[in-house]
C-alpha cells in the first residue's frame, strides 16, 4: 500500500500547477486567473506550460484573441474541478458545525420584511438543522468576499462569478392607503397622479425606477420637475409613508402584495409597468457555493411560484 501511494504521488503533477490550470481553464483567460490567484500573468503561463510539458500534451489552444481547451484539457479540467469541489466540501464540513449549519442570506430591507420573513417559519419547519443569518443590505454585495450564501437581487441576471435563478418579473404600480383616497376625486387617468402628493424613493446605491421613469413608461408626458411631497432613500419607508396616508408611492411586486392583501395599501390606479428586469436568487459559482445555499435557493424558487 505504501509503495502504491508513493507511485501515485509521483504520477500526479504538483498541486500548484493544477491550481494554476484550473483557474485558467475556468476563466479561459490567463490574466483573470492571475488576478484571482494574486500572482503575475507570466507566472501563470509558465506554470501551465510546465504542466503541459510534464504531461506531453497541450491543454489549451492559444490563439491571438481567444483561449480554448484541447480534448485532453477538457478531460483534465473535469477531473480537477470535480476534485477541488469535493475537497472544498470536505474541508467545509471539517471546519465546524457552526459554519455548516448557518446559512447567510441577504436582501433589501423591504424584501426581508414584507416577503421573506413571513415565509421563513415554513423553511425552518422543513429544514430545522439550518439556522438563517438574515442580513438587510443597502447595496448588492460581493457574495464570496462577504461569505453570503444567497442574495435576493433585482436586475438583469448578468453578474460575474454568480449563478442566478429567476423569481419574479419587476412590476411597478402606484399604491396608497385607503384613507388617502377617501374624500378625494377618483383618478380617471394616469396623468391625474401628477396632481397628488407623490412619495419619491431614491436609492443612493442602486438604480430603481422613479416616478418620472414610471410615468414615461406608462405613456404620460412628464413635466420637467415631477412634484414631490416626500422623498426617502428606502423603499420600506416609502411603503410605510403611503400606509400612513402621506401620499402615493410606487409599489413593487411581490413586496407590496402582503400590504395589499391586508388592505394596508390599495392600488391607486390600475396601471402596471413591466420593466423587463427580474428578481433573482443569486448564489456564488462553484466551488465557493455550499449545498445549503442550493437548498435555500430551490426553496425560494418554489415559494416564488406560490401565491
Amino acid at each position: 500500500m505504501r509503495q502504491d501511494s508513493l507511485l501515485l504521488r509521483r504520477a500526479i503533477p504538483s498541486l500548484h500547477s493544477l491550481v494554476l490550470f484550473e483557474a485558467v481553464a475556468r476563466y479561459l483567460n490567463f490574466s483573470k486567473a492571475a488576478t484571482e490567484l494574486s500572482i503575475t500573468q507570466p507566472a501563470v503561463s509558465h506554470g501551465v506550460r510546465q504542466l503541459e510539458a510534464s504531461l506531453g500534451h497541450a491543454l489549451f489552444v492559444r490563439e491571438r484573441r481567444s483561449l480554448t481547451l484541447t480534448t485532453q484539457g477538457q478531460r483534465l479540467f473535469a477531473a480537477v474541478s470535480g476534485g477541488f469541489s469535493a475537497i472544498a466540501e470536505t474541508l467545509d464540513d471539517i471546519a465546524g458545525a457552526s459554519r455548516r449549519d448557518t446559512l447567510v442570506v441577504s436582501t433589501s430591507t423591504v424584501m426581508a420584511t414584507e416577503w421573506l420573513m413571513p415565509r421563513l417559519s415554513a423553511f425552518r419547519q422543513a429544514f430545522p438543522e439550518l439556522m438563517i443569518d438574515l442580513r438587510s443590505l443597502d447595496r448588492d454585495p460581493d457574495l464570496t468576499a462577504n461569505n453570503i450564501d444567497v442574495h435576493l437581487r433585482l436586475g438583469d441576471g448578468n453578474w460575474p462569478d454568480c449563478e442566478t435563478c429567476r423569481l419574479w418579473p419587476e412590476e411597478i404600480f402606484p399604491v396608497c392607503s385607503p384613507a388617502y383616497l377617501a374624500g378625494r376625486q377618483p383618478l380617471t387617468a394616469i396623468a391625474d397622479i401628477l396632481g397628488h402628493q407623490l412619495i419619491h424613493y431614491i436609492d443612493p446605491y442602486r438604480f430603481r425606477i422613479g416616478w418620472a421613469e414610471w410615468l414615461r413608461a406608462a405613456g404620460v408626458e412628464v413635466p420637467r420637475t415631477v412634484p414631490a411631497f416626500l422623498q426617502v432613500n428606502d423603499s420600506l419607508v416609502a411603503m410605510k409613508a403611503a400606509e400612513n396616508g402621506d401620499g402615493i408611492a410606487l409599489g413593487w411586486r411581490p413586496v407590496a402584495d402582503r400590504a395589499l392583501a391586508e388592505n394596508r395599501l390599495v392600488i391607486a390606479f390600475d396601471s402596471v409597468v413591466k420593466t423587463g428586469r427580474h428578481f433573482y436568487a443569486v448564489t456564488a459559482s462553484p466551488p465557493n457555493r455550499r449545498k445549503a445555499a442550493l437548498t435555500f435557493r430551490d426553496w425560494l424558487v418554489d415559494s416564488a411560484r406560490q401565491p
